[in-house]
């Protein structure tokens, strides 16, 4: 029904929740729309103009609008939800939690382990998405020009763990985690633990919703 939305940002809300709130003010009407961290703290801050890809879930009596930052979160959410058992909101958790491109890849190496850290996804469904999802995945990938990243027990893999644990521990989410980490990955920071923990809650302080 819904593609995306263009308009400016009314609103944002962290939820404790897998779903955070975002009211996106389109030609004088606002629309509320659920939305991962991730997305929420990528848009931008309120008075800003954004562009949200959208999806539309309806359950009996309730409409909901599902946004995202990108085409590639929006298509892999609609993918998730092929899996038996898999609603919007816990694919919407596993996007928040990993990212449409390492979420492809885990399911491609079967790493159940990456998988359960999204909120409600237990070994049990990690498996269901790894034996239902890995064709689609690969296909997904290879469609979208993304090569297929080894996942051994490489320095950074071993640093990277470390960095995950320190973060935990001090309260972040594994969403939050995840994104620090992938950008301190992106920016070269993978030998270190101690300038990747600064590096990361520099990035997590910065990402606050005001």
């Amino acid at each position: 029904m819904f593609a995306f939305l263009r308009g400016n940002i009314y609103s944002k809300e962290m939820m404790t929740g897998p779903a955070d709130k975002l009211v996106l003010d389109v030609g004088g009407v606002g629309y509320e729309l659920s939305v991962s961290r991730r997305t929420l703290v990528s848009l931008g801050n309120p008075g800003i103009e954004a562009l949200v890809y959208t999806s539309l879930a309806i359950r009996e009596n309730e409409w909901t609008i599902f946004g995202f930052a990108t085409p590639e979160e929006r298509q892999i959410f609609s993918l998730l939800q092929s899996v038996t058992g898999v609603g919007p909101k816990l694919a919407l958790g596993l996007v928040a939690t990993l990212g449409p491109g390492e979420l492809a890849q885990a399911i491609l190496a079967g790493d159940q382990k990456l998988i359960s850290q999204a909120p409600g996804v237990g070994l049990k469904v990690a498996q269901r998405l790894i034996l239902e999802l890995k064709g689609k995945m690969e296909e997904w990938l290879q469609q979208r020009q993304i090569a297929v990243e080894p996942r051994g027990a490489g320095a950074f893999n071993q640093v990277g763990e470390e960095v995950r644990m320190i973060l935990d521990g001090l309260g972040y989410t594994a969403s939050e985690v995840n994104m620090a980490i992938k950008r301190a990955k992106e920016d070269g920071l993978d030998e270190d633990v101690e300038q990747m923990v600064r590096y990361s809650l520099k990035v997590l302080g910065a990402n606050a919703v005001p």
